[in-house]
C-alpha cells in the first residue's frame, strides 16, 4: 500500500508539472506572439486593450462615414474645439493639492468660460470620467479662438483643449434627405465593439433617417478616436501619467459620401422657402440631364442635432405622397393620346358644372368651347371629365406606371457592399392611382382620379422626375442622391451607376411625350401659369390644387413643377404647397418661379 500511495503520488506529480507547463506555454504564447495579434470585432491588438482596460476616456471623433456636395463641400463634420476636464479622486479642492489650479487661476478660468466658480465646480466632478465642459447644458461648449488663446497661456495640468468632430454644420435646415443619428445604448448584431475600448459612459450613434439610415453599415466605420487618462485599480484617474489620444490606424476610414446634392443651391433655396412663407411642403430641384437630385428641401425645417421623433419635421416631404390634383391631368392627358382616346381638334364644352358626381370647373362660368390642348392650359376639370369617360381606369393606371408615379422610383441597387439592397430615399412612398376598394367601374372615382383627386398620391420627387421622364423622350430614369462613396484616402469603395427604372408595361411614346412639353408651354403662354411669362428663364410646366382636409377643415395642396430653360433644359423642378386656406392665392406658382429665377442667376 505503500508503494502504491507513492506511485499515485509521482503520477499527480506529473500530472500537475504537465498542467504548469501548458500554462506557461499558454501564458508564453500570449506574452510573446498574441500580445501582438488584432483582437476580433476591436480593431486592436491585445496589448493596447490591455492598457485601455486601465483608462478612462472621452470620444472626439465617432469615426462615422461623412458626407459631402455635389462639389466637394462638406455636409456633415467640422472641427471644433472644445475644453476636456480631467477630473481628479476626490472633489475640486483636491485639484489644488495635485499643483493643477492654483486660486488666481481658478478665477481666471471662470472668467474665460463665462461661468461661475459653483458651475465649474458642478460639472468638473459630476463625473469620474473626462468630459467636455457643457456650461449646463446637453453639447460641448465649443471654443472661440480668443478663449483657446487665454486657455492655453494659463497652463493647467487639470483641462485639456481638443479637436472634436461636430457632425451637422447647419441649425433648422430642409436637408431631411440627410436624416439624423441617435443614440443606441444596445450593440446592434454583428456590431464591432470599439464603443467599449475606453470605458465611458457615452453610446456609440447609428442612422435613424435618412442616408444615415440606409446607408448605415458603411458609415458606421472601425472605431472612434479618444483622448483618455490612466486610472488607478480603485478607477481614479493617475495625475502624473498625461493623457493620450487613441485613434484606429486605417488610412481608409473614415468613409467620404459624395452626394449628387448642390450645397449652395440646396441652402439658396432653403432660405428662399423661408422669405417666401412656406410652412409646410417641398421643392425638389433634378438635374434634366441624369435625374440627379441637385436640391431637395422639406418644410419645416427639423434640427438633426436634437431630434424630437414625436414630432413630424424631421420626415422628408419630399418622399411622401400627396393629393397632386392637376398635375395628375399630365398622366390623363398622355393616356388619351396613347389610347387615341380624342380626336384631334375635338371640342368639349365648359359651362362651369359637371352636374354629376359633385364636380365643377374652378372657374364659375365656364371657359365654353375647349378642345384637349386648351383644356390642358386652362386646367378645365370639365374637359377632363369628360376625357376620363372614354378611358378606363386600367388605361390611367397603366400610363402612371409608364411615367414612373404609384411606384418607387429612386435609386437602388442589390448586393452591394455587403448590403441586400442600398436605396437612396430613405421611407419613400409608393404614391398611387386608387385603392383596392375602388371598382374599375366605377365612373365617378374613375373621374375624380383623372383630375388627380380621391385617392391619388404623388410624391414631389416622383412629380419632378415626371418631368425629366418627358425631356427623355418618356424613359423613366431612377433619381440618385449619392454619386459614390471614397475611402479616406481618396480612393473608391463603391460607384452608384446611372440606372433607369422602367415599367413593365412599357414607356410611353416619343411623340406623346413631345405633345405634353408643348402644351406645358402653353400653359405659361396661354394658360394658368401667365404669371411666369416674367421669370429669367423661358420656363413650362403645370399647374395643380388639390382639395384634401386637414383635422376635419378644408385646405388645399398648392403644386407647380416644370422646367427650364426651354431652349436648352436644365433643371426640373416641383414644388408642393400643402394646407393652405382655400382662398390663398397659388403660392406654388410664385415659388416656382423664385425658384427657377434663383436657378438662372446660380448657372
Amino acid at each position: 500500500m505503500h508503494l502504491l500511495a507513492k506511485r499515485r503520488i509521482y503520477i499527480a506529480c506529473i500530472v500537475l508539472t504537465l498542467i504548469f507547463g501548458l500554462l506557461i506555454l499558454r501564458l508564453g504564447w500570449v506574452q510573446i506572439v498574441q500580445v501582438n495579434q488584432t483582437m476580433p470585432g476591436f480593431h486592436r491588438t491585445v496589448r493596447e486593450m490591455s492598457v485601455l482596460q486601465r483608462e478612462r476616456g472621452v470620444m472626439l471623433d465617432s469615426g462615422r462615414g461623412q458626407f459631402t456636395d455635389y462639389n466637394g463641400e462638406a455636409l456633415t463634420g467640422k472641427l471644433q474645439w472644445g475644453l476636456i476636464l480631467f477630473p481628479q479622486a476626490g472633489p475640486l479642492e483636491k485639484l489644488r493639492k495635485y499643483g493643477a489650479l492654483e486660486g488666481s487661476e481658478l478665477t481666471e478660468l471662470t472668467a474665460i468660460l463665462h461661468t461661475d466658480l459653483d458651475q465649474l465646480k458642478k460639472e468638473w466632478n459630476q463625473e469620474n470620467t473626462p468630459h467636455f465642459w457643457t456650461a449646463g447644458s446637453h453639447q460641448p461648449v465649443h471654443l472661440s479662438e480668443a478663449q483657446i488663446k487665454r486657455l492655453r497661456g494659463l497652463h493647467l495640468q487639470g483641462v485639456g483643449i481638443y479637436p472634436m468632430m461636430t457632425r451637422y454644420l447647419h441649425g433648422h435646415t430642409g436637408m431631411q434627405w440627410l436624416g439624423y443619428v441617435a443614440e443606441q445604448p444596445e450593440p446592434s448584431e454583428g456590431q464591432s465593439g470599439h464603443q467599449d475600448e475606453v470605458r465611458q459612459p457615452f453610446a456609440m450613434k447609428s442612422g435613424a433617417a435618412g442616408l444615415e439610415r440606409t446607408l448605415e453599415p458603411l458609415l458606421r466605420g472601425i472605431g472612434p478616436t479618444l483622448v483618455s487618462r490612466m486610472v488607478s485599480g480603485g478607477g481614479e484617474i493617475i495625475p502624473e501619467i498625461q493623457p493620450r489620444v487613441i485613434a484606429p490606424a486605417n488610412s481608409h476610414y473614415p468613409l467620404r459620401v459624395e452626394t449628387t446634392v448642390d450645397g449652395k443651391l440646396q441652402r439658396g433655396l432653403e432660405q428662399l422657402t423661408e422669405e417666401s412663407g412656406l410652412q409646410e411642403g417641398a421643392v425638389v430641384v433634378l438635374d434634366v440631364a441624369n435625374a440627379d437630385v441637385r436640391a431637395m428641401i422639406s418644410r419645416p425645417f427639423y434640427q438633426p442635432q436634437h431630434v424630437d421623433p414625436i414630432q413630424s419635421a424631421w420626415g422628408n416631404r419630399a418622399v411622401q405622397g400627396a393629393v397632386p390634383g392637376s398635375i395628375f391631368k399630365i398622366v390623363t392627358a398622355a393616356a388619351a393620346l396613347e389610347y387615341h382616346a380624342v380626336a384631334n381638334g375635338e371640342e368639349f364644352h365648359c359651362g362651369g358644372e359637371y352636374r354629376k358626381y359633385g364636380l365643377s370647373c374652378w372657374k364659375e362660368h365656364g371657359h365654353g368651347d375647349l378642345n384637349l390642348e386648351q383644356g390642358f392650359a386652362e386646367s378645365c376639370n370639365i374637359v377632363f371629365a369628360e376625357t376620363a369617360r372614354r378611358l378606363s381606369m386600367e388605361q390611367l393606371e397603366q400610363t402612371a406606371d409608364r411615367l414612373g408615379l404609384a411606384r418607387p422610383i429612386g435609386w437602388e441597387g442589390e448586393q452591394l457592399a455587403g448590403m441586400p439592397v442600398l436605396r437612396h430615399f430613405d421611407h419613400e412612398d409608393h404614391g398611387r392611382v386608387r385603392t383596392e376598394a375602388v371598382s374599375s367601374t366605377d365612373e365617378g372615382a374613375k373621374i375624380q382620379t383623372a383630375i388627380g383627386q380621391r385617392d391619388v398620391l404623388v410624391t414631389p420627387l416622383q412629380a419632378a422626375n415626371l418631368i425629366v421622364t418627358l425631356l427623355h423622350d418618356g424613359k423613366v430614369s431612377a433619381p440618385r442622391l449619392v454619386e459614390r462613396i471614397r475611402y479616406a484616402d481618396g480612393g473608391t469603395m463603391l460607384k452608384m451607376p446611372l440606372h433607369d427604372s422602367p415599367s413593365a408595361s412599357g414607356q410611353i411614346a416619343p411623340a406623346t411625350a413631345h405633345t405634353l412639353l408643348s402644351w406645358m408651354d402653353k400653359v405659361v403662354r396661354e394658360g394658368t401659369g401667365k404669371s411666369l411669362q416674367r421669370a429669367r428663364w423661358h420656363v413650362a410646366g403645370k399647374s395643380g390644387t388639390a382639395q384634401v382636409q386637414k383635422n376635419g377643415e378644408k385646405r388645399n395642396n398648392q403644386w407647380f413643377i416644370g422646367y427650364g430653360p426651354i431652349e436648352h433644359p436644365k433643371y426640373a423642378v416641383a414644388v408642393l404647397v400643402q394646407n393652405v386656406s382655400p382662398d390663398s392665392h397659388h403660392q406654388a406658382t410664385a415659388v416656382f418661379r423664385k425658384v427657377m429665377d434663383y436657378l438662372a442667376e446660380s448657372s
